[in-house]
């Protein structure tokens, strides 16, 4: 690929060092209040050298070390009761403390088919080659990850995860 820098001079790139690492859930996922749930994604619908996918474990690794900008997303249903917490995490391998995370309270209700939605970006800083991560939800009480969301307004993904080399 071709491309013009900042001063107008012409040179190529190689396109997989701007390739992302994009999965969807696989499909929904049960969530026992107190426990911290490794999130399976399905076959990753974009990746590159960077990045290996283990969707049986749900482990990503690192190729190289660097700056990668993460975005999780997702959809819960909590159908009993409003005040439930989803906690979204990112956690080394072998298990540690979370490297990042954030978290949301649905406001209301939610049906099982639409439920409430979060997302976040942060940076993560892979110190070297092979590191390895998981993607984890957590929960105050029961509740369902949603896979798709289904709608007056139409059916789709809503639980994913993009990460990009930066």
């Amino acid at each position: 690929m071709v491309v013009a820098d900042g001063t107008g001079v012409l040179k190529t790139i190689n396109f997989n060092d701007y390739s992302l690492f994009h999965a969807r859930l696989a499909s929904d996922q049960s969530h026992v209040s107190g426990n911290i749930t490794t999130l399976l994604f399905a076959t990753p619908l974009a990746t590159s050298p960077y990045y290996a996918y283990n969707n049986t474990t749900g482990v990503l690794t690192f190729n190289q070390p660097g700056n990668y900008l993460v975005t999780l997303q997702a959809s819960f249903a909590s159908i009993a009761t409003a005040g439930t917490q989803l906690v979204l995490g990112i956690r080394p391998v072998p298990d540690a403390n979370y490297i990042a995370r954030g978290s949301h309270y649905n406001a209301a209700v939610t049906s099982a088919t639409i439920g409430e939605l979060m997302n976040y970006t942060t940076l993560v800083v892979i110190p070297t080659a092979g590191y390895q991560i998981r993607f984890t939800a957590a929960t105050n009480q029961n509740c369902t990850i949603l896979a798709t969301e289904t709608g007056a307004t139409g059916s789709g993904n809503v639980t994913n995860v993009t990460v990009q080399k930066i």
